[in-house]
């Protein structure tokens, strides 16, 4: 039986974060979301709260680290938030750079430190990073994104070890093509279709399917892994090329 906690989980209006919410709300968590928007989405169900939380904000950042380090104090934090700005290295200039480390890197190391001192005092906590295959493999025109999804491994793998004696556990879930709005908006259909060739499971990931894995990791039952970033891919990182399927 689930023993139920306090749940943060950042960037969870739509997509696989709020399939992660939904996830750990039925498990009988009490959630908040973060957004950054001023004011809570339209249609979230009312038993779920909002924070809102803009990592390219100081003011915003400071505020959100205060709430959550004095008021909330979450048992479960689900680093999710992210952007991936595409470009090549020569084309990615300062700006663009910090945006994506601050977003995907700086803030989510910066909310955790906040989460730390209760989850210690506790002797109980679950921290998951969601990464990106991109945090395991190198991708052309995708230089600074690579580099803030690899430090968020690195930031994953260090703090396991400084915390697990704690009872807190620290772990990444890296996913692959998975069916978001984002994902939709990004590539055509003909594109999906042939990425599909490379997985063996022959499609992209659904958001729930992340989201069955993250809420493995921040339960009860999740006591000896740690330290780890779980590829979720329908396997197509450990296949490096189309292969002929079968009958």
């Amino acid at each position: 039986m689930t023993t139920p906690r306090t749940a943060l989980i950042t960037g969870a209006g739509a997509g696989i974060g709020a399939a992660i919410a939904a996830a750990l709300h039925e498990a009988g968590h009490t959630c908040t979301i973060t957004g950054r928007a001023p004011h809570r989405p339209e249609g979230l169900r009312d038993d779920i709260a909002y924070l809102q939380l803009d990592y390219l904000d100081p003011a915003s950042m400071a505020a959100a680290c205060e709430v959550v380090s004095d008021r909330m104090r979450p048992e479960i934090l689900i680093n999710n938030a992210g952007i991936n700005l595409n470009g090549l290295m020569a084309d990615t200039d300062a700006d663009r750079l910090n945006q994506m480390m601050a977003t995907n890197l700086v803030g989510p190391y910066a909310l955790t430190r906040a989460c730390l001192p209760h989850m210690t005092a506790t002797g109980w906590g679950r921290i998951v990073n969601i990464t990106s295959i991109w945090s395991v493999l190198g991708n052309p025109t995708n230089t600074a994104y690579c580099a803030s999804k690899f430090g968020l491994d690195g930031m994953t793998a260090a703090l396991a070890a400084e915390v697990g004696h704690h009872g807190i556990t620290v772990n990444a879930v890296a996913p692959g093509y998975i069916m978001t709005d984002a994902v939709r908006a990004k590539y055509t259909p003909e594109r999906l279709a042939k990425v599909s060739e490379h997985i063996p499971v022959a499609r992209p990931g659904r958001p729930e399917e992340i989201a069955s894995v993250v809420a493995f990791l921040a339960s009860d039952a999740s006591t000896y892994l740690t330290g780890q970033n779980i590829r979720v891919d329908g396997g197509l990182t450990r296949v490096s090329h189309p292969f002929t399927r079968p009958d």
